[in-house]
């Protein structure tokens, strides 16, 4: 089978390889879509801390072909996306049910093999069956937007409430939509890229910023009536944005940290003693599980995108086939045009028409 091997930093190699067989606990999944994280693109940009080589890719979806002796609750066929914590079940955390802190867990694409290849095993206990009507794109984002859901949920907001999101890529425009579902009154939308302002103005935003044309203070506080938001969510993972949210945040507010830190964040005198003299509640959200594993928000996604609750496949950017992994992270990795969502074909793509007869291109199901 083919896989894409990582063995240095952003140098990706597709080889032949051989097949895994599945244990007695696990099943064996013929991958169809694979999507880039955005920890990916960072961690080819700064560094790789896991063994090489590696098969990346934890946010896949895909057809059960071969299970274990001793698996149940999955078949043979089932369309299946994939969790890709393995808890230890063993420590403190994983004993109170927050997977998500587990001390010694195993993660898919980083300690094993991941999504980015043919075929993968995987535990049966991550498995998520995504019946028939959820396509194998939006199954691979199932992931990203249970992410979203935690933060959303732990944050807990109210009808009513203005919220203010950083950072309008993927994880920024599903934590708008989870916050559209809630009836917040206003939803706005900061970033310094004004082709993702400009889309994230269809997913919900109702007011949107571009905080390197205007002072994102005052605008916060025009929209606000001078209050303030009553929650922040910071989802850029930029020192800048880091801080902001606690400048724009009302009085008794609360903030969610989602943004991944990858340098030093220094604060001013002004932003932390905001802390103290707002009275905020901070919170920070790591990954997107809960109990019974893989929990609420992997159920919850699955339904809702279902229902037709969730729009994912518009986030979808950039397509490729595997043998052209390398293209795909050289695109994210040096910013070479904008992107969203991009998502990687194992076993490759084929030309279908829609309804007025256009050609679009899918993963070959």
């Amino acid at each position: 089978m083919k896989a894409a091997l990582l063995k240095g930093l952003n140098h990706f190699e597709v080889e032949e390889i051989r097949q895994p067989v599945p244990r007695e606990y696990e099943i064996l999944v013929a991958v169809k879509a694979a999507g880039i994280c955005g920890s990916d693109i960072h961690k080819m940009q700064n560094e790789w801390k896991y063994d090489l080589p590696m098969v990346m890719g934890h946010e896949f979806s895909g057809v059960v072909e071969a299970i274990g002796d001793r698996v149940k609750k999955v078949s043979v066929g089932d369309r299946v996306a994939i969790a890709p914590l393995i808890p230890c079940h063993d420590c403190l955390y994983c004993d109170s049910g927050k997977y998500q802190l587990c001390e010694n867990y195993t993660m898919i694409g980083s300690h094993r093999y991941g999504g980015f290849e043919e075929f993968v095993t995987v535990p049966e206990e991550n498995v998520i069956n995504i019946g028939k009507n959820i396509s194998f794109e939006e199954a691979a984002m199932i992931e990203p937007l249970a992410v979203a859901a935690h933060g959303v949920m732990g944050l807990d907001p109210k009808i009513g409430d203005t919220v203010a999101v950083f950072g309008l890529g993927t994880i920024g425009i599903l934590t708008v939509q989870w916050l559209r579902l809630t009836g917040v009154k206003k939803i706005i939308g900061i970033d310094i890229d004004s082709n993702k302002i400009i889309e994230a103005e269809k997913y919900g935003v109702t007011d949107t910023i571009n905080s390197l044309e205007e002072s994102l203070v005052d605008r916060i506080f025009e929209l606000t009536d001078n209050i303030g938001v009553d929650i922040a969510i910071e989802c850029a993972g930029s020192k800048i944005t880091e801080e902001q949210c606690l400048l724009i945040t009302k009085k008794g507010g609360v903030i969610g940290y989602q943004g991944i830190a990858y340098s030093d964040v220094l604060l001013h005198q002004t932003a932390f003693e905001n802390i103290f003299r707002r009275e905020y509640t901070i919170n920070g959200f790591w990954n997107s599980y809960s109990a019974p594993f893989p929990g609420k928000e992997w159920v919850h996604s699955a339904q809702f995108i279902e229902q037709g609750k969730i729009n994912l496949k518009d986030l979808i950017s950039h397509r490729y086939d595997l043998i052209d992994i390398q293209k795909a992270f050289n695109l994210t990795v040096n910013r070479e045009e904008t992107y969203n969502k991009v998502m990687i074909f194992p076993e490759g793509r084929k030309e279908e028409k829609n309804n007025e007869g256009c050609f679009k291109t899918s993963p070959r199901l």
